[in-house]
């Protein structure tokens, strides 16, 4: 049966699936692809706008703003696809599906102690992700929870080169509560790759920290705080590195056929052109020989 003879249900409920599932940057394509096989062109609006929200802002999406960079996340979410620039102070209008970005409005914030802390951070932490992160974005973000500040802390990194079929994002995501003079933070790291040129290779890993800062003044926040993610980004980086080499050694060792002890690709075709030009040199050797015999 095709996805073309099931009930609108299971069709949003496969379509949705999938669409959940896609890669970093790869959304409009794997889009794209169904709205092929399910040939609805209605019912894939109206479910991929949805997706496609949910997609970028759990994903935490990097904008271009006028001036700089932001984020778009759930925790920036104005509804009705419009997202608040803290920095900037501004909010502006989403476009999920296209990527663009229109129609900026003033939004102003509340100018107390609170904001002084989360501004002071946010260039603490730009200037970290700057120095650490070729394609990095961070946003410092200030909530509010029973009447009490909290921030969160998000940070996007990635590299995407399609036509290199190499996709990859790093975000991380960290939240604490305004509560001197110490308080409890929580890390949570998120990393896709997504290779696909000699193999369709997908990995996607997640990991949790629990750690607690200070909060004696502004800057002795700003650089504890970026200490500790250095720290923390470090030790990711290192067993991430570590794993993904003996998950390496691990695969190769399993594979169902030999490979070579190169643990390289065989270019069956080069050798394939190689042996035919053989080939053909020790014919024209042979025919060369037989002339000679008959003359």
């Amino acid at each position: 049966m095709s996805i073309c003879e099931l009930s609108e249900e299971k069709k949003i409920r496969i379509i949705c699936e999938l669409l959940r599932q896609a890669p970093p940057n790869e959304f409009n394509h794997i889009f794209e692809d169904l709205r092929i096989l399910v040939m609805d062109d209605q019912l894939m609006r109206n479910k991929a706008a949805q997706e496609c929200a949910y997609h970028n802002k759990m994903n935490i999406t990097a904008v271009k703003l006028q001036g700089g960079n932001s984020l778009v996340t759930r925790y920036n979410d104005l509804r009705g696809n419009r997202f608040f620039d803290p920095q900037s102070t501004f909010s502006f209008r989403f476009d999920h599906l296209s990527g663009r970005i229109d129609k900026y409005l003033l939004q102003g914030t509340i100018a107390d102690d609170a904001e002084l802390w989360r501004s002071t951070l946010n260039v603490a932490l730009k200037s970290y992700v700057k120095n650490h992160f070729p394609s990095g974005t961070c946003c410092v973000f200030r909530k509010t929870l029973k009447t009490s500040p909290f921030f969160v802390v998000c940070i996007e990194s990635h590299q995407y080169q399609r036509l290199g079929f190499f996709n990859a994002l790093w975000t991380s995501e960290w939240t604490f509560a305004f509560t001197p003079p110490t308080t409890e933070v929580t890390g949570n790291y998120h990393l896709q790759i997504h290779c696909f040129k000699t193999a369709n290779w997908h990995l996607t890993v997640n990991k949790t920290v629990e750690r607690s800062v200070s909060l004696i003044n502004r800057v002795q926040l700003a650089m504890e705080f970026t200490q500790l993610i250095e720290v923390e980004d470090n030790e990711f980086q290192k067993a991430l590195e570590e794993n993904l080499q003996e998950l390496s050694v691990d695969l190769w060792r399993t594979l169902r056929r030999r490979i070579p002890v190169t643990r390289t690709v065989i270019h069956w075709d080069k050798l394939l052109n190689r042996r035919t030009t053989k080939e053909k040199a020790a014919g024209s050797i042979i025919s060369l020989h037989r002339l000679k015999g008959l003359a």
